[in-house]
């Protein structure tokens, strides 16, 4: 045997004590979570945003905190994810009231945000808003796409633009507030 596999046994056997391993600080290495906590972290986002935060609006505007999520898990875990995501938030929004609006907007936004998944960081606070700001466009510009057309309501897009400002300030608040509690949930662990 040579000195260097004497070195090696040596250190493979038990009796020498092992080091601790060391935690990289700056290299963070993310596992997405499973589908079915998405899922429940949507319907709950539902549940708050149509009883509880239905109340606090601003100017006609409320927040979307789906569309926050939507974006997050986009971000992180993929088109699919993202997509499949969309598509289950917003066959709950539309079972609870939504008129069938919901679906296509909702599905697009996961879809959408899932598509930067592999080009930004998804922890960048810019992009994360950016990103915000755009699913919130499209959401808005989806549901007066179906109402207008689709059922023919008219007259919609004035009441629609003007709620759309406020309701892209109060998602980009929501959407930095998330993004800097989970920044430090995330500082907390390590």
């Amino acid at each position: 045997m040579s000195s260097l596999d004497a070195a090696a046994i040596e250190r493979l056997r038990s009796e020498h004590p092992r080091r601790e391993r060391i935690r990289p600080q700056d290299a963070e290495v993310w596992v997405p979570p499973k589908f079915w906590v998405l899922v429940l972290l949507a319907v709950a986002a539902i549940l708050a945003q149509s009883t509880i935060l239905h109340v606090v609006s601003l100017r006609g505007a409320t927040v979307s905190l789906v569309t926050v999520l939507l974006v997050w898990t986009g971000l992180r875990c993929g088109v699919t994810t993202g997509g499949l995501l969309g598509l289950c938030a917003g066959l709950i929004e539309d079972a609870l009231g939504g008129g069938g609006t919901n679906v296509l907007g909702t599905t697009l936004v996961g879809f959408g945000a899932g598509l930067l998944n592999t080009r930004f960081f998804a922890d960048s606070l810019p992009v994360f808003v950016s990103a915000v700001a755009g699913a919130t466009v499209v959401r808005a510009v989806t549901t007066y796409a179906v109402l207008e057309l689709g059922f023919g309501e008219r007259g919609l897009f004035h009441r629609s633009s003007h709620e759309l400002v406020w309701q892209i300030l109060l998602n980009v608040v929501a959407a930095s507030l998330t993004l800097l509690a989970l920044r430090a949930i995330a500082h907390a662990r390590s």
